[in-house]
């Protein structure tokens, strides 16, 4: 029996209805609005539990006592239920979930328990729960909780819908940019010395409805459950293999197959064998070893590809007319972002260092040209994101104008905001830094 199984039989209600896909400031307006607000009954069950009073937090768990202790509160204390039937497309053990405070939106998985004491199982229970990956483009499990049948992994919602709908729909440059994403997982996946196993173009979301083609590793159950040792390196290849296959998939739109493989090795006359795409696809279906990695990264029109994708997306979000604030707004809007817009903090963090040429953490009016991948001259820009006006840029102040202020500043969020900063550890680090100014 799979771990990651529906509650029924396998078979979806005739009821069931696929879930609009919408953004999650989207689902959080919603919320802010009376009239749209779900009504939760304080025994309302959550997603496929028997009742409230069940569903239980394992936030520090002892294995050999599963079935023995209680831990911490309930599910439904923390999320209300959006929709008890979404899924990613033949997914019915997924729940659309968003938190009673700060109106996040999150997909509960359900597992089911074994019927009788599995091992293999408590060691999925224990990874989930104490493992997680830094990758940017991988849906970590947040949260774990469990009723007496089933436990529920809280994970991170891709609001953009799955990769398999982009195929024939996007550039060679902007697939190229997916995989360059979904290669930075699989290498720190695979430098732990762990697999997938099970990879196809459905283990993608995109993180939102936007045009930036930022992208999530969504299937991650397989990644902690038991591996045999043997098999490590066999299915590291596999995994490579799938990458290529999602690229050859997301290009031509053509499904796979078994013969897909051996077909595109042998190069047929019917397909562009010869363009940037193509070759990539054949290196990724050949390769025998990490080394792929490395290669990839010589390669000079894969980093001119990536660059530019990135660019275009750290372009388009940098507000180039934003006025002037105190240093404490500043700081407020940070926090804000990175409590709202964690994701896209993250992005562009990993933007800034990546353009930060000499690591001295600021960029200088060439490198911020470089992330901006333009070649206008941006002098005043300079000068407006520079707020302390020390010739450079720092991580705070790059971000801060990519904030979007309009969809901060809201009575909701303020609400949220004030909660975290009334927080001890908030407290100490805003005193500590008002001491340095």
């Amino acid at each position: 029996m799979g771990v990651c199984q529906s509650h029924s039989d396998g078979k979806k209600s005739n009821k069931s209805q696929q879930l609009q896909i919408v953004s999650e400031q989207t689902l959080q307006e919603k919320v802010k609005n009376k009239d749209n607000v779900i009504p939760r009954h304080k025994t309302m069950p959550s997603i496929h539990c028997y009742s409230k009073e069940k569903l239980v937090s394992c936030k520090s768990m002892i294995v050999s006592k599963i079935k023995k202790r209680v831990y911490g509160e309930a599910l439904a204390k923390f999320y209300s239920v959006l929709n008890s039937q979404f899924g990613y497309k033949n997914n019915d053990n997924m729940g659309l979930v968003q938190h009673n405070v700060t109106g996040v939106v999150r997909v509960a998985r359900n597992i089911l328990k074994p019927n009788e004491q599995d091992k293999d199982f408590d060691h999925l229970v224990t990874n989930l729960q104490d493992q997680s990956y830094n990758s940017l483009h991988f849906a970590n499990i947040i949260e774990l909780y469990q009723d007496s049948k089933s436990y529920y992994a809280v994970q991170e919602y891709c609001s953009g819908g799955l990769l398999i709908d982009k195929c024939g729909l996007i550039k060679e440059e902007e697939a190229i940019y997916i995989i360059s994403q979904i290669l930075d997982i699989l290498e720190e996946i695979h430098k732990q010395d762990n697999y997938h196993g099970s990879l196809t173009i459905s283990s993608f979301a995109l993180h939102d409805s936007t045009n930036n083609h930022y992208v999530k590793l969504i299937d991650v159950i397989p990644i902690f459950q038991a591996k045999e040792k043997s098999k490590i390196s066999e299915m590291q290849k596999d995994d490579r293999q799938a990458v290529g296959l999602i690229l050859f998939q997301l290009i031509t739109n053509k499904p796979i197959t078994s013969q897909t493989t051996e077909m595109i090795i042998k190069r047929p006359k019917d397909l562009p064998t010869k363009t940037e795409w193509y070759q990539l696809v054949v290196l990724l279906l050949e390769s025998r070893s990490s080394i792929i990695y490395e290669q990839v990264l010589q390669n000079k029109q894969y980093r001119e590809m990536v660059q530019k994708q990135e660019a275009r997306y750290t372009e388009t979000i940098i507000n180039k007319s934003v006025k002037k604030t105190s240093y404490i707004q500043q700081k407020v809007l940070i926090i804000m972002n990175s409590i709202f817009f964690k994701e896209r903090q993250q992005q562009l963090e990993k933007i800034f260092k990546k353009n930060d040429g000499n690591r001295n953490g600021t960029l200088s009016k060439e490198e911020l040209q470089t992330a901006l991948g333009t070649e206008e001259i941006i002098d005043d820009l300079f000068e407006n994101i520079d707020c302390d006006g020390n010739g450079e840029i720092d991580l705070d102040e790059f971000i801060l104008h990519s904030c979007d202020r309009k969809a901060l500043i809201t009575d909701f969020n303020l609400e949220a905001t004030f909660k975290e900063l009334s927080r001890k550890d908030y407290k100490i680090v805003m005193r500590r830094r008002l001491k340095m100014t």
